[in-house]
């Protein structure tokens, strides 16, 4: 079944706008779409507004988060069972607290990069925001550093992205600034209080092939109250991995899945330039369990 619940919009880091992701997502056959940005409901919420008339499947609300897990960065999934989430929950207040933090993170990234050399203007970043495929712009506060990186591609510092985050944007290199966050047991707890849904995205990327940090961060996943894991993902459209570790990573999430009972998502991670949209299958069984449970958790 032609399931993607996790892409990305001008409301974050992607280069399309809503109704561009819509219009594809319809074109493509998708039959359940999420457009979990980063760390804001808002391209959720605008693709509930403009749905009709460009969309005839199923929308589901959701955004990603990041947090910290034995000292490695793991992202989340979080959907929810409705749009309207109360502005006064601590998810929504923490939110904020993230969006904000995205603007000082990224002063600090550009006076790393011009330490180093680099003539980049917090200005030029804020311009590179602003250039959807159709010009749409984006809030200051979702700021985040594939907009950098294509600041230092289009001045010829990097040749592409792949080497503005191995040399200089990526955890631990020289330009990357942690943000705000919550560790991953607020931020499960948190979603559930809002009767909503954690699932684990794109869960065989940023071990750096490591078998062990993958085993740990499983673990530790596996005594938490998540809810299920992106098992179908394709990792050459996004974060590209070995076959090799693709095949013993699937082998032991399949082993976790079938122990912890735990949902199964598919989620291409679009961004407009990286990523796919409308080209994944899910079995339709997991798609019907997990919007059962995503709509039932509160009765």
């Amino acid at each position: 079944m032609n399931i993607d619940l996790h892409c990305h919009s001008t409301n974050s880091d992607g280069t399309w706008s809503v109704e561009e992701i819509l219009k594809e997502a319809e074109k493509k056959g998708v039959k359940g779409l999420c457009i979990s940005d980063h760390d804001n409901l808002n391209g959720s919420i605008e693709a509930f507004e403009k749905a009709p008339g460009l969309f005839s499947g199923k929308l589901v609300a959701g955004i990603e988060i990041s947090t910290v897990i034995h000292q490695q960065k793991v992202h989340l999934l979080a959907y929810f069972p409705t749009i309207d989430l109360p502005v006064s929950s601590n998810l929504i207040q923490n939110l904020d607290k993230i969006q904000n933090s995205r603007v000082w993170r990224m002063k600090e990234m550009i006076k790393k990069a011009r330490a180093l050399g680099m003539e980049v203007s917090y200005e030029e970043v804020l311009e590179e925001a602003g250039t959807g495929t159709k010009g749409d712009k984006q809030p200051t506060d979702v700021l985040s550093r594939p907009h950098l990186a294509r600041v230092l591609i289009k001045k010829g510092y990097v040749k592409d992205f792949d080497e503005a985050f191995n040399q200089y944007l990526a955890d631990g290199k020289p330009i990357q600034v942690d943000r705000f966050t919550l560790d991953f047991e607020q931020w499960i707890e948190q979603v559930d209080e809002l009767n909503g849904i954690i699932i684990w995205a794109h869960p065989l990327h940023g071990h750096e092939e490591q078998e062990d940090t993958f085993q740990k961060i499983a673990n530790t996943l596996k005594q938490s109250s998540i809810h299920g894991v992106e098992r179908i993902y394709n990792y050459k459209g996004k974060y590209t991995i070995s076959d090799e570790f693709e095949k013993w990573g699937n082998e032991h999430l399949d082993k976790l899945i079938e122990e912890q009972n735990w949902l199964i998502t598919a989620g291409g991670d679009f961004h407009g330039n990286v990523g796919v949209i409308g080209e994944l299958d899910l079995p339709e069984t997991d798609w019907d369990i997990f919007i059962d449970q995503l709509y039932n958790r509160s009765n």
